[in-house]
């Protein structure tokens, strides 16, 4: 995804100006516009990669590591660009857009849909013996990824593993798992049919009905739930009832908006993988005396200790 951003916009030719959105739209998909502004603030090839040519959507120019904005302007003037104040006054007239492009962002896509065929969203094992939570830490580009294995019935903690790893693929909304997963599946090895995984992020609760929980339930072939702290699509339907509401996107009930005590924020539960609605809800209540269920709180204690004790070295 560097890279292919990188080649884009090394196409836009002297005098012309992008935008972040046509670049993510390029890209394949528009929300890969935050990622795109990242890129550009991390280029190092200003000569091969002129950054100077990406603006913002209404003309604004926006930030430029070779040199600020003031020198931003300075280069678009010499370019024949028409400034006025902060922003490119004759945008349309200047704008870039016919990118020779494969759209990676959309052969992701395909990727998650083909993925979507496998789900199931029924449990059909023995017997939940084990829940378990994962959550990874970031440092720029490193990932530290925690499991914590605990028993389901009492909250005992069973095991607990860490692993380090590149974190190549960049954050962009909806295609988390392409970010995470590689740096996660070395943990996997230590669950099994009697184990249900909890993971940080969606399930269902997704505008393709595929989030992250789903594709690793799919991938590793395990029984998920996705917790997510922030509602990602749809809204809440209905009054509480225990510290529960539906959330429900495009007609149909996705999840479940659970507080762990009135009045409290709540987390968005949604099935994952190999495991129904109702029991994805029952079990995240059974695990809520913090508002973050228990496996993934503590998975999150442990790769934030692992990305700590890895900077203070």
């Amino acid at each position: 995804m560097w890279r292919d951003t990188y080649d884009l916009v090394a196409q836009v030719p002297r005098g012309r100006v992008t935008t972040y959105g046509a670049v993510a739209k390029a890209l394949g998909d528009i929300v890969a516009s935050r990622f795109v502004g990242l890129a550009m603030s991390r280029n190092d090839d200003i000569v091969r990669v002129p950054c100077r040519r990406v603006v913002q959507s209404d003309g604004s120019l926006g930030g430029y590591t070779g040199g600020g904005p003031r020198k931003k302007r300075r280069l678009l003037r010499e370019e024949g660009i028409l400034i006025r104040g902060d922003k490119v006054a004759n945008l349309e007239e200047v704008m870039f857009s016919d990118f020779d492009t494969s759209y990676p962002l959309k052969g992701l896509k395909r990727r998650q849909l083909s993925l979507k065929r496998s789900l199931r969203l029924r449990h059909v094992g023995p017997p939940f013996e084990r829940i378990a939570g994962i959550d990874v830490a970031y440092h720029g580009d490193r990932a530290f990824a925690a499991l914590v294995v605990l028993n389901i019935k009492t909250g005992e903690e069973i095991e607990r593993h860490v692993v380090e790893g590149d974190a190549r693929f960049p954050y962009v909304p909806t295609y988390l798992a392409f970010r995470e997963l590689p740096v996660v599946a070395p943990l996997t090895c230590h669950l099994d049919e009697h184990t249900v995984l909890v993971y940080d992020g969606n399930g269902i609760l997704h505008p393709e009905g595929f989030g992250v929980a789903c594709h690793a339930g799919v991938a590793f072939g395990v029984p998920t739930i996705g917790i997510a702290k922030k509602l990602l699509c749809g809204g809440l339907s209905g009054t509480s009832s225990g510290g529960v509401r539906n959330v429900v996107f495009e007609g149909r009930v996705v999840g479940f908006a659970l507080a762990h005590r009135a009045g409290s924020r709540p987390v968005y539960v949604s099935p994952g993988h190999l495991i129904s609605s109702s029991q994805a809800l029952q079990i995240s209540r059974g695990m809520s005396r913090h508002r973050i269920p228990e496996p993934t709180r503590l998975a999150h204690i442990a790769s934030e200790a692992a990305r700590r004790a890895a900077n203070d070295k």
